[in-house]
């Protein structure tokens, strides 16, 4: 991991190289999943700015292991800043601040996580704060799902909260919408087509509507999601959670959610599709498939809409990005 007095070279968001000096680094109690460590860090611009960012890399115990979730991080985090272009962030969801993903040691740089995770103060979510934590969850999750992806691991340890937002983090086991779906969450979590002999059919947002539906009924009753089929002792809950744990086709898309407690679609406008980012994209995959047949996988159909589309990038011409079990 970085440490004091070194100097960090990487790209920003937008792909411009940047440079600052670290002076500074603490522990950082919202460590991603393992294999990928993180700390906090005080970068100074030469400038004068400073500013305070999460640094993810791999462990140091497991040298080579967690290419794959730092590229699903990058490629996530870029794809989230292309879909919100110049303006305003979205709050709900980890914001890429910058990264190296071609050095001896990939890393990324992401702001801070807000507040704390779900799971660690379920209890403390006052009956009032509900409501907000429904609506923020599905603004994060329709940004995902407009930039063409899915998170794959919604979790109490993957959302944030700090009294006014839920902060979606953690794209480790991201993946692009159409392309094959694989093992992927963790228990009690996963939607039962990410789940170890029961994968099948295409990565679609319909996948994180299950999770984000479990741990809504989680932070609204207090319950386990096993208990699920007790939404009808709330009547609102179970309006809003109609349909979500049925089969991916016939699961109501988040936009369909949000209307259901009367919120707005935040987005602006779907990704815009760039035909040379395409025509690249599929002269890497022919590339790598022929030099590397192994990574080639099963056949990626073309995406349904131009959001599924994702430029690669200069790691994905080693590794390729999707997370490989």
């Amino acid at each position: 991991m970085a440490q004091p007095g070194q100097t960090l070279r990487f790209r920003d968001r937008h792909g411009a190289w940047a440079e600052a000096a670290v002076t500074g680094c603490h522990d950082d109690p919202s460590q991603p999943a393992p294999p990928l460590r993180s700390c906090l860090l005080t970068l100074t611009y030469a400038d004068g700015t400073r500013h305070e960012v999460r640094h993810v890399g791999m462990s140091d115990e497991e040298p080579g292991i967690g290419y794959g979730e730092l590229d699903n991080e990058i490629l996530a985090g870029l794809r989230l800043s292309r879909l919100c272009g110049p303006g305003p962030y979205p709050p709900q969801v980890s914001r890429l601040i910058g990264y190296e993903a071609d050095g001896e040691r990939p890393f990324l740089l992401l702001e801070p996580c807000r507040g704390k995770p779900v799971g660690s103060i379920l209890g403390r979510i006052l009956p009032s704060e509900k409501f907000l934590f429904q609506t923020s969850l599905l603004t994060g999750l329709r940004w995902i799902s407009a930039a063409g992806i899915a998170h794959r691991a919604i979790s109490p340890e993957t959302v944030y909260w700090d009294s006014v937002n839920a902060q979606i983090t953690g794209f480790a086991e991201a993946a692009l919408a159409g392309t094959p779906r694989t093992v992927a969450g963790a228990p009690p979590w996963w939607a039962p087509e990410q789940r170890p002999g029961n994968v099948s059919g295409m990565v679609s947002s319909e996948d994180d509507v299950w999770a984000a539906g479990r741990l809504i009924f989680y932070v609204t009753t207090g319950h386990e999601p096993d208990r699920a089929d007790l939404t009808g002792e709330d009547p609102d809950l179970a309006r809003l959670l109609a349909g979500i744990f049925g089969p991916p086709a016939g699961r109501p898309p988040v936009r369909e959610l949000l209307s259901r407690i009367n919120v707005a679609d935040p987005v602006p406008r779907g990704l815009s599709p760039d035909a040379a980012l395409e025509r690249g994209r599929a002269g890497f995959l022919t590339l790598r498939a022929a030099k590397h047949p192994e990574t080639a996988g099963p056949a990626v159909p073309e995406p349904a809409e131009p959001a599924a589309a994702a430029e690669p990038t200069t790691s994905q011409r080693r590794r390729g990005w999707r997370r490989r079990r």
